[in-house]
């Protein structure tokens, strides 16, 4: 059975600075998770969830903005951005620690 982080190619090592590194792209992946793909819940658009595609006031200026759902969709998509990103700098600092030499060592694999 494998695990969730070695399906994302992400293989635990040893190493304190190594992690207070990682903390960064872990906290700010968490933080685009609520503040993208949870946007229609933020206490300020909450009201609009029962028209998620009538222009609203309060969305006129919101990126992808004058309907909740397209404001919502491009948030979405910004936050899907930022955490693929994330996701290769985790992937920098927990990837197979060996895999380049092991493919320099045998190049028919």
């Amino acid at each position: 059975m494998t695990t969730l982080a070695a399906r994302f190619g992400l293989h635990p090592r040893p190493g304190t600075g190594r992690a207070l590194a990682a903390v960064v792209p872990v906290v700010l992946a968490a933080y685009l998770a609520v503040r993208g793909w949870l946007y229609p819940l933020w206490p300020e658009n909450i009201g609009a969830i029962g028209h998620l595609f009538t222009p609203d006031p309060r969305f006129g200026g919101a990126w992808g903005g004058p309907t909740l759902a397209g404001a919502w969709l491009v948030h979405a998509l910004v936050a899907l951005g930022g955490q693929v990103v994330c996701l290769v700098v985790l992937r920098a600092l927990y990837g197979r620690p060996d895999s380049r030499r092991d493919r320099q060592e045998r190049p028919g694999r």
